[in-house]
């Protein structure tokens, strides 16, 4: 049972957005521009998904395409946006756009109908608010825990599903499990500060879309055995002094020995909140229906925007780059306006 704390609060406005990543941000802009009162919510930091990049890790995108609220993007090198220049510049845009953010706030139950919505929230110190609205826009993003091997030993202290700073690595041996890019360029960064590293992935050789600056290198020190692959290899089992690694054509066990384990196999969304207000939900991914011209949901006045809207992605289909229009969209949809029309991204040199 949640106990009231004395010190609850409620407020109103006409647009909750649940998610301060930068979809969510940049809908909370959108919708603002056509008038409408907004409060971001979100449960973490703004851009919390990011805070949980390792450090100074670039993006993939250029600058441009990841650029938000009509706020240009700059980088330092004129290259990939970093971990930590996307973060100062998400911070500069909620100061510059004034977009009002309520972090460490998690959304806790949501009631009532289009047109009359009351959220129910907590904050990270345990206050207890509500928040009355018309409408609701979902952008809570398709990470929101990691996916598990479900195999015995996975939950043991020196199993880890972030790199965080590849420093705590040094003189270790580690097992990086996974075989896309954020398995490759943890292998890479663990490799050059000094770890030993042992790749295991299920395929047959290294995946043909790793970053292109990160493939080529990755490629040599596997060819020259630098950085030891396991090809067509999974996990059956974590042992606080080793691990059994199964070859997925022989059925073979071979116990190898690592201080350490970093998982890197992808995250899952979390459908709850949409689960609980009753939108369906389609497939194994848990995609959300909705109207692609308006984006909102099977519940009326129930929004979705961003990464979300495919729920867990096996092959990422959706990221932040093709779902500016989701924002523009919801904001038109809300002032009875015509849906904008399907922007062309232009296409990028082959790397």
């Amino acid at each position: 049972m949640i106990h009231q704390h004395s010190s609850s609060k409620a407020s109103s406005c006409e647009v909750v957005v649940i998610g301060a990543g930068p979809i969510g941000l940049e809908a909370a802009y959108e919708i603002g521009l056509k008038g409408h009162s907004v409060v971001v919510v979100d449960a973490g930091a703004i851009g919390a998904q990011i805070m949980r990049f390792p450090p100074t890790v670039r993006f993939f995108s250029s600058p441009e395409r990841i650029a938000i609220a009509g706020v240009p993007l700059d980088s330092v090198a004129q290259e990939k946006t970093s971990r930590e220049e996307y973060l100062a510049y998400l911070r500069s845009v909620v100061r510059l756009r004034d977009i009002t953010v309520r972090t460490y706030e998690e959304v806790t139950d949501i009631t009532g109908e289009s047109g009359n919505f009351t959220l129910k929230t907590k904050t990270a110190s345990g206050t207890l608010h509500s928040i009355s609205c018309s409408s609701v826009v979902l952008a809570v993003g398709g990470t929101a825990t990691s996916r598990r091997l479900e195999c015995p030993g996975e939950d043991l202290p020196h199993v880890r599903r972030e790199m965080d700073d590849p420093h705590r690595y040094f003189q270790r041996t580690v097992l990086v499990v996974g075989g896309k890019n954020s398995a490759a360029e943890s292998a890479l960064r663990i490799w050059r500060c000094g770890g030993k590293v042992i790749l295991s992935t299920r395929r047959s050789e290294l995946y043909k879309k790793i970053k292109y600056w990160i493939r080529p290198e990755l490629d040599v020190l596997v060819r020259n055995g630098s950085i030891d692959a396991r090809f067509m290899t999974e996990v059956s089992a974590i042992h606080s002094d080793g691990v059994d690694l199964k070859s997925t054509e022989t059925g073979e066990v071979d116990r190898i020995q690592v201080d350490d384990v970093l998982l890197q196999i992808g995250y899952e969304s979390d459908p709850y909140l949409f689960k609980a207000l009753g939108c369906a939900l389609c497939g194994e991914e848990q995609s959300v229906q909705h109207d692609p011209l308006t984006m909102e949901t099977s519940v009326p006045g129930i929004y979705v925007a961003g990464t979300a809207i495919a729920g867990t992605q096996g092959s990422f289909q959706v990221y932040i780059e093709n779902s500016h229009v989701h924002s523009q969209r919801i904001a038109s949809h809300l002032s009875g306006e015509s849906a904008p029309d399907t922007p062309v991204l232009p296409e990028l040199p082959e790397a």
